[in-house]
């Protein structure tokens, strides 16, 4: 019934310019969550390069006490423990567990489930098997090495690891499996494994995963005991019904979960008129680049009919999200989103809160009205405090027919803070995520939208998502109280290139600055330094090095109203240098808008050789700063196309 009706909508939006010439703007606004499913057990979140070990989204909750488990492993749909030389069979009951003797284990250490089986291992290294149908017989079917201390099974192969850091694979279809042997990260615990993937517990604490299906494929660590959100000492893990858990090593029966505030959404508004529709769409990620960001446009243009320059996809930038884009000269852990995370959680959300948008246009009035607040300040130019643009711009959508409102709100701040203890491993929208609850609950809305402004170089003042949400909501509510300008006329959408021209230093110079800091083991900055170097020299032995880099500049005209949005994260001038170019105009700038790739600096910034301008085009993996005048190159163009 959902895809009939939204079949007929586009049917009707391809024809809307004829239907109502008495409603000037239809509008609809829609959420969809984009928190990431439990099946994906542990990710990590966007936005800091520290601490070195990561920040992974996994916590423990408790699910009662079991009897000395010497191994715990899945077999179809139950989960078994190894306790006092029995096999033991956990059920769940009442919201609790209790377990069933399935059978005797006599010496056995370590167990592991596949096709009706169970595998054994003793402390001598040898290999047992018996049938879970019918009484359970062990029966020796070979031996591995004596130090292998725990078994897992996956899609047909038997796997096994010591403490020594090595781990052996067998195919379990050959008459007689021939074990290989490849290296694992040392202290193995415990091993499971689930859809493709082995995961290894070691004694420290540390969570890894091992993706089975070949290829360049490195141990990543996937979560580990940080003493704030992780303070259990988990020493036997399994993936049971898609979820992870763990015994601790006081017998406790653990569930981990996705710690989460459960406010992450992608959000859209719509707006039509005549036959021309623009989405903006707000998305609670700390970035993503324009090569996702083009294949969501391409999809929707299919699906819609709206081109990409019509979609305007801005990312909130908070940093308690999951890695949504590639970070190349991070932690190893930290490059690269998780795929089913990117390709189908974002991506659905993306293009589901797009379709729900235009499903539910109605007839609308739209009025303009700007605040001020103080929620951040200029973090870098320290002797410019008036570079911090404090504009709190207010979109109200009214819905006369029934008779409710939708709103979206523009500020310019990063979304940060706090840090402090379980706050920094918590899945969050931060601050915009507080604003948006709190303008809801106290005007009986819903799915307002958020779009982060020129932020690159602006920081909270005060160290707290419910501080800084507080006052923004509250400026927002005092906008709409007050008399807002009304916005009429046509809609008109641009998006356009400008490619600045940079420098990449020599291969000479990349080598040098390699080799100054190869030697800093442990440094989360020198390792960085490092990766990028190994990336630069790459870009040359290929002969790919780049030679400019691209600045998008979109643009929509929503009657009188200009919406105007830089990709990267743009700094505070490029906002006021737009906003003057049409004085007493009602102008809104947003940055981190369809690619967040670098910082935009300004000559300022570039001259002064802080993060902005020179250190973080290091963690972004770039291939040069931008040069001196680049601000001037922008802002020129933008004035000569004058969208």
């Amino acid at each position: 019934m959902k895809s009939i009706r939204f079949v007929l909508f586009i049917a009707l939006l391809q024809i809307a310019g004829n239907i109502d010439a008495q409603t000037e703007y239809y509008a609809g606004t829609s959420q969809i969550s984009i928190e990431p499913d439990q099946a994906l057990l542990s990710l990590h979140l966007g936005g800091y390069g520290l601490p070195r070990n990561g920040r992974f989204t996994l916590q423990w909750t408790s699910l009662g006490s079991l009897p000395e488990a010497v191994s715990l492993a899945v077999s179809g749909n139950n989960m078994y423990i190894i306790s006092n030389n029995e096999l033991l069979r956990l059920v769940p009951e009442n919201q609790s567990w209790k377990w069933e003797k399935a059978g005797p284990a006599e010496g056995i250490i370590s167990v592991a489930g596949a096709e009706g089986k169970m595998y054994g291992l003793n402390s001598n290294g040898e290999l047992l098997e018996t049938s879970l149908q019918g009484t359970v017989k062990w029966k020796k079917t070979g031996a591995i090495e004596g130090s292998v201390i725990t078994l897992a099974a996956s899609e047909g192969f038997l796997y096994a690891a010591n403490k020594e850091g090595a781990v052996w694979s067998a195919d379990l279809s050959k008459k007689k499996p021939e074990w290989k042997k490849s290296e694992s990260p040392a202290g193995i615990l415990s091993l499971t494994a689930n859809n493709g993937i082995l995961y290894a517990m070691t004694n420290e604490g540390f969570i890894y995963k091992y993706e089975l299906s070949g290829g360049d494929v490195k141990w990543l660590m996937m979560a580990y005991r940080n003493w704030e959100t992780i303070k259990e000492d988990i020493n036997h893990i399994a993936v049971f019904n898609d979820r992870l858990y763990g015994i601790s090593r006081n017998n406790i029966l653990y569930i981990g979960s996705h710690r989460s505030e459960g406010n992450l959404t992608s959000r859209a508004m719509a707006i039509k008129n005549g036959n021309k529709t623009v989405v903006i769409i707000n998305i609670d990620v700390c970035g993503l680049d324009d090569e996702f960001t083009g294949i969501i446009k391409e999809e929707i243009f299919r699906k819609t009919g709206i081109p990409g320059s019509a979609i305007f996809i801005n990312s909130s930038h908070t940093h308690f999200a999951p890695v949504s884009q590639n970070w190349l000269t991070w932690q190893e852990a930290n490059q690269r989103p998780d795929s089913i995370y990117l390709n189908q959680t974002l991506r659905n959300g993306l293009i589901s809160s797009v379709e729900k948008a235009l499903v539910s246009l109605e007839p609308a009035e739209i009025y303009f009205g700007r605040g001020q607040t103080d929620i951040g300040y200029n973090r870098s130019l320290k002797d410019h405090p008036e570079l911090y643009d404090s504009a709190v711009d207010v979109i109200k959508v009214v819905y006369p027919e029934k008779n409710s409102e939708s709103y979206l709100f523009i500020a310019a701040c990063h979304p940060v803070f706090s840090t402090a203890g379980t706050l920094h491993y918590t899945i969050s929208a931060n601050y915009p995520g507080v604003a948006r609850m709190l303008i809801e609950r106290r005007t009986g809305t819903s799915n307002s939208l958020f779009l982060q402004g020129t932020a690159g170089d602006i920081n909270p003042r005060d160290n707290g998502e419910n501080i800084a949400g507080e006052k923004l909501a509250n400026e927002v509510i005092a906008v709409l109280k007050r008399p807002m300008e009304k916005i009429t006329g046509s809609i008109s959408f641009f998006i356009d290139t400008v490619n600045i021209p940079i420098t990449p230093w020599s291969k000479d110079e990349i080598i040098a600055y390699k080799e100054a800091n190869i030697s800093k083991s442990g440094d989360v900055y020198a390792e960085k330094n490092v990766k990028w170097s190994n990336l630069m020299l790459k870009y040359y032995d290929e002969g790919t090095m780049p030679q400019s880099l691209p600045v998008y500049i979109q643009t929509f005209n929503i009657g009188n109203w200009k919406l105007v949005g830089y990709s990267r994260e743009t700094t505070t001038e490029y906002g006021f240098g737009v906003k003057n170019l049409y004085p007493g105009k009602l102008v809104s700038v947003a940055g981190y808008t369809n690619d967040v790739s670098s910082y935009l600096p300004t000559r300022k910034h570039l001259e002064q050789k802080n993060y902005e301008g020179l250190d973080s085009f290091f963690w972004y993996g770039s291939p040069a700063v931008f040069p001196p005048d680049v601000y001037d190159i922008i802002l020129d163009d933008i004035k000569r196309l004058s969208r």
